[in-house]
């Protein structure tokens, strides 16, 4: 599975902040991971962990 770089920089933008302990808006990192899991299927098991994490957080 090949994929574009540019696809994942915001996801990744997100997850650095994340682990600098910046604020995330947690609805937009659930919608990117659950966007980036429609553009590649492969990565559904890094990203459905992802997806859910942020969705209990925004709840």
């Amino acid at each position: 599975m090949a994929f574009i770089w540019d696809d994942v920089a915001a996801l990744l933008s997100h997850l650095d902040a994340e682990a600098e302990d910046r604020g995330v808006d947690s609805d937009l990192v659930e919608a990117e991971a659950r966007r980036l899991m429609v553009l590649y299927p492969g990565m559904a098991g890094i990203l459905t962990p992802i997806a859910e994490r942020h969705s209990r957080q925004a709840a």
